[in-house]
């Protein structure tokens, strides 16, 4: 008798459940301002056909009601300013003497945020609550090569002043005290690294303009160019640091590093440029006035001056 009734009660419980309306499963935070796209549920207390009606906010932010010919606003106000305003609208139509009217939030609007700069696929990306800056930038494809992590800003709807973000201590230093979380509306900006660069010419296979990375030296500099040609001078490559008209040079002499005798190599700064000539006594005020040349029209092409 006692399996009996158990076996009931557990079929009544699944059956109540699998029957409960949406409404039951509906989202009760009073103070959410809804938007375009939320779902909600309309309920009115005894008007069957009223009641259990799903509606989707429009991208205008309104929706349609049973017998109301108008449209009503529903972004902006919350679940209750809403549930007052379809009642409101009931009773001028005199279709409803005193209506009361129950709105409830089944499903949130996608939110989405701007990822803008130096990212794979630059533009709007979803985010879910509780997602943060280093979830929207991996939703953009992640950084570039090119991107300067230390420089990025984060900027909140509403707001024109950018919060400063270090992206380097979060991808690589493992602080997230930076990591903030996602805010609708929110625009994250990746610059590109102007300034974390260096130049490698003379008797090198690709000559040009490359991007800082950390220990970076002259000998590493000369690799990533492809390596000397037949006819460079590897024992009098230099460094040409400063104002390209009259830089400092700093000799280094790759052929011994590159050979493994002991030879001291040149840790690169911003800006460096790695020079590797083309004959053992070259002309090093030739050469910087070339270099400061290049430097400056590379510069001037950058910024768009003509």
């Amino acid at each position: 008798m006692m399996k009996d009734m158990t076996k009931v009660l557990m079929l009544a419980f699944v059956v109540v459940f699998v029957l409960l309306p949406a409404a039951v499963f509906a989202q009760t935070d009073e103070d959410y301002v809804l938007a375009p796209d939320d779902v909600i549920v309309m309920n009115v207390w005894q008007e069957k056909e009223l009641s259990g009606r799903e509606m989707r906010i429009s991208p205008q932010g309104t929706i349609t009601v049973p017998y109301l010919n108008v449209y009503i606003k529903a972004a902006g106000l919350t679940q209750r300013e809403l549930a007052q305003a379809i009642a409101e609208e009931y009773k001028k139509a005199e279709i409803l003497l005193d209506p009361k009217v129950d709105i409830a939030l089944i499903a949130k609007h996608d939110m989405l945020v701007w990822v803008l700069g130096q990212v794979q696929r630059p533009g709007v990306v979803p985010f879910k609550e509780g997602n943060t800056i280093s979830t929207a930038i991996a939703q953009a494809g992640s950084f570039t090569q090119n991107a300067r992590l230390e420089a990025a800003t984060l900027t909140r709807k509403g707001s024109d002043k950018p919060i400063p973000i270090d992206l380097r201590k979060i991808y690589r230093d493992g602080d997230l005290s930076q990591n903030y979380k996602l805010e609708e509306g929110d625009i994250i900006y990746i610059p590109e690294d102007t300034y974390n660069r260096y130049y490698v010419l003379g008797e090198v296979r690709q000559p040009g303009l490359y991007y800082l990375k950390e220990n970076a030296t002259a000998l590493s500099a000369v690799s990533l160019a492809g390596g000397p040609t037949d006819r460079a001078s590897m024992k009098n490559v230099a460094v040409l640091r400063g104002d390209p008209q009259n830089p400092q040079r700093i000799p280094v002499n790759l052929g011994s590093i590159s050979k493994g005798k002991l030879a001291v190599d040149v840790p690169l700064e911003p800006g460096d440029v790695v020079y590797v000539p083309e004959t053992s006594k070259p002309d090093w005020s030739r050469i910087s006035q070339i270099v400061g040349t290049i430097v400056n029209i590379s510069y001037i092409r950058r910024y768009g001056l003509f």
